[in-house]
């Protein structure tokens, strides 16, 4: 089977010429600066979610999942309004399937070997919302870490994707064969499912944009990965690499990788105390205890991925390069 669609492929990509792919990546570029998925550019998004002070507006159920997530209408000060999920954490800070460690672990993981315009999966962020701003989602609000003297309630914020639906399959072989732009995706959605060690490939969990140029899957729960012991094995999961070719030039980004870029997943995020008891996110110091990946101190939090798991992702990404060196799977 393997085979075969490798075959088709190799078949499909000499119709293809250069200025093809280069239109293809040109109007993924131009989906992502239209603000038809995203509300902002991806890195200024990432900065407001992580560092800029807002007021919630309004407060829904995010639908699906079981961890109770919620869709929030932000306001920042200077009156840009947006949507983000929100998802609240017990009092370590972590947990089996409400984990900002994990699911911030997948977004930086995707930066190892894509660019912008191609991530899969959106920012996401560690917040602790003060108090009073939280009374909007909780009429009487309650610090959740086990922390002293906090007045804040810690949990993850990402990005809300607008103008996108659930798709009918993930996995589509024939569309694989025959379509560039979709297997340029999915088969980077396969690495990064991999890499991570992902396992929760429910429907629910994938997101396509309604416009058909752009053929991004995006991977929207991420917390079921990095070796958790619990995970949803009633689904077909993308863990393994299951596509015959993947990108050559993800490949080769993939190959640039250095042992040091991959420790650094050790410290994704690190808030101290501020004033009013908040706390706020910060420069990250030097990893605190790599065998752990939440860190309480006495002043504030430190999350990552554990030793443990970093050498998780290193072993799948010397498989998968020694999968491409051995012609096991091909790449386009």
């Amino acid at each position: 089977m393997l085979r075969d669609d490798l075959g088709r492929m190799r078949t499909v990509l000499t119709r293809f010429t250069v200025a093809t792919a280069l239109l293809v990546c040109a109007v993924g570029v131009w989906a992502l600066e239209s603000g038809g998925v995203l509300p902002l550019p991806d890195a200024e998004l990432l900065r407001r979610l992580r560092d800029d002070d807002f007021t919630i507006q309004a407060v829904k159920g995010a639908g699906g999942g079981v961890m109770g997530a919620k869709k929030l209408t932000i306001r920042f000060a200077d009156g840009t309004t947006i949507n983000a999920k929100w998802k609240v954490t017990g009092s370590s800070g972590d947990g089996w399937n409400n984990s900002p460690r994990r699911e911030i672990g997948a977004y930086v993981v995707q930066q190892l070997f894509l660019d912008p315009q191609n991530y899969l999966v959106p920012p996401a962020v560690a917040r602790c919302i003060p108090l009073d701003v939280y009374r909007t989602v909780d009429e009487n609000p309650k610090p959740n870490l086990e922390l002293a003297n906090t007045r804040c309630v810690f949990g993850m914020l990402s990005a809300w994707l607008d103008n996108v639906h659930q798709p009918e399959v993930v996995f589509d072989r024939e569309r694989f064969s025959k379509d560039w732009a979709y297997a340029f995706h999915f088969a980077n959605l396969n690495i990064l499912h991999d890499l991570i060690d992902h396992r929760d490939a429910r429907l629910s969990n994938f997101l396509v944009a309604n416009n058909p140029n752009d053929a991004r899957i995006f991977s929207i729960d991420n917390g079921i990965a990095f070796g958790t012991l619990v995970y949803d094995f009633l689904v077909p999961n993308y863990n393994t690499i299951e596509v015959s070719a993947v990108p050559k030039q993800s490949v080769d980004r993939l190959r640039q990788v250095t042992r040091e870029q991959l420790d650094q997943l050790g410290v994704l995020g690190q808030l101290e105390l501020a004033s009013a008891g908040v706390l706020r996110n910060v420069r990250p110091g030097p990893n605190l205890d790599p065998q752990r990946g939440e860190r309480l101190t006495d002043t504030g939090v430190q999350f990552g991925l554990t030793a443990h798991e970093i050498a998780g992702v290193s072993e799948r990404l010397q498989k998968l390069l020694a999968m491409v060196d051995a012609r096991e799977i091909g790449v386009f």
